[in-house]
């Protein structure tokens, strides 16, 4: 008997894994009329998500859902306009029985926007991509990397498995990643940024910076007036460029290198070559250098 019903069960994963093993596709398109300074939410339990602001008066969207049959089948999309907000769901049906509970979906949303209209994002798996628009952009994606280029608003972006990216931004960026590199190029308003896992560079900003990492490497460009830089590693370099005018306090210390500063600095306290703590031109807002395992570096960038 036992013989048996092991036969009749192993028959039955090999029926449902011969049911599910063709690969499928299906496409989810819709399009609604609205006017600038609405808001997209996006919610989704699968995919990538890129989102390009037009000079359209069109919120419309694509999305492409691949993998196996059961799976995009058991895959809905749907897309709900309230006054001049988008909100769009993806949702994985739950079921499929006991010998099967895993999935394999790719799924790629493309949308585009009135230029002035904000975002809500949130993804269990996939990249996002925000580019061209005027308004708030916030969300967050379990596995993927995060870009964002010609946003003018907040952005309060965050990855848990990924790469970030913005450049040509104007407003206070927040970007967050629990295991990727952080790129902030030519940003105007203040950036705060953290990685726990890789390396962190920010140029051309004129703004307050704030940069965090647990293990790499720190490069900051300043440009503009000083309005603040604070940067921290636990396992790298930190290097530091700033108008040679510029008029600051410098704190930069490190446990496991030497401190270099090549600006004329007014020294407080005992000299030290872990240590720098004095000012530049009079002093000014806070120049915030520390690592555990590394060199700072201090210079001009003209």
């Amino acid at each position: 008997m036992r013989s048996l019903v092991q036969l009749l069960l192993s028959a039955a994963v090999l029926v449902s894994l011969t049911m599910d093993a063709g690969a499928s596709e299906k496409k989810f398109e819709k399009k609604f009329t609205v006017s600038g300074g609405g808001t997209l939410t996006v919610a989704t339990d699968v995919g990538s998500v890129k989102i390009i602001g037009s000079s359209s008066n069109e919120v419309s969207i694509a999305a492409l859902i691949r993998g196996r049959e059961r799976d995009v089948n058991n895959f809905e999309i749907s897309a709900d306009q309230s006054g001049n907000n988008v909100e769009i769901k993806g949702r994985l049906r739950k079921g499929g029985g006991w010998f099967w509970n895993s999935t394999d979906l790719d799924v790629e949303y493309v949308i585009t926007v009135p230029h002035e209209f904000a975002l809500k994002m949130n993804t269990s798996g996939g990249d996002i991509s925000v580019s061209d628009l005027k308004g708030m952009v916030k969300g967050a994606t379990s596995g993927g990397d995060i870009g964002v280029g010609g946003v003018e608003g907040e952005v309060d972006l965050e990855t848990s498995g990924g790469n970030v990216h913005a450049e040509k931004c104007k407003g206070k960026i927040h970007m967050e990643t629990s295991g990727g590199d952080i790129r902030i190029l030519t940003i105007t308003g203040d950036v705060d940024v953290n990685t726990s896992g890789g390396n962190v560079k920010i140029s051309d900003v004129e703004g307050k910076v704030r940069a965090e990492t647990s293990g790499g490497n720190i490069v900051v460009k300043v440009i503009g007036g000083n309005k603040g830089v604070y940067a921290e590693t636990s396992g790298g370099n930190i290097d530091i460029m700033m108008p040679k005018s510029i008029a600051a306090n410098i704190d930069a210390a490190t446990s496991g290198g030497e401190v270099i500063c090549d600006m004329p600095v007014t020294m407080s306290g005992r000299i030290d070559e872990s240590r720098v703590k004095g000012t530049v031109n009079g002093g000014g807002n806070v120049i915030y250098a520390h690592t555990s395992g590394g060199d700072v570096r201090i210079r001009a960038a003209d």
